[in-house]
């Protein structure tokens, strides 16, 4: 849906890792992450990645808010990303991954 986000998910593939865009959670609301990266390679847990965008807007920012607890709630492993990320995003990426044991070579 933006450009960061094709950005991100071009990364993503470039580094091999398996993944789907705007995936729903695992729970009872309709809510959907940016991304989402299944359990493989003997690695036990999904991960899911959220791109804020936007900063400066109080609705924006509320909904934020919420979808942070709800991750929090569920105990949803969760990388977050911001426009700053997006500039430098192949060094930033691959150190947020690797808190989650998902290498990139």
């Amino acid at each position: 849906r933006s450009k960061a986000e094709m950005i991100i998910d071009n990364l993503l593939y470039q580094y091999g890792i398996i993944h789907a865009y705007e995936r729903k959670l695992p729970i009872e609301e309709d809510v959907y992450s940016d991304f989402y990266i299944p359990a493989w390679n003997g690695r036990p847990q999904w991960v899911y990645i959220e791109y804020w965008w936007l900063e400066n807007d109080n609705k924006y920012l509320e909904r934020k808010k919420r979808k942070i607890e709800i991750y929090n709630e569920n105990e949803l492993a969760l990388i977050e990303l911001n426009e700053w990320d997006i500039q430098n995003l192949d060094d930033v990426l691959p150190r947020k991954l690797l808190n989650f044991k998902i290498k990139v070579y």
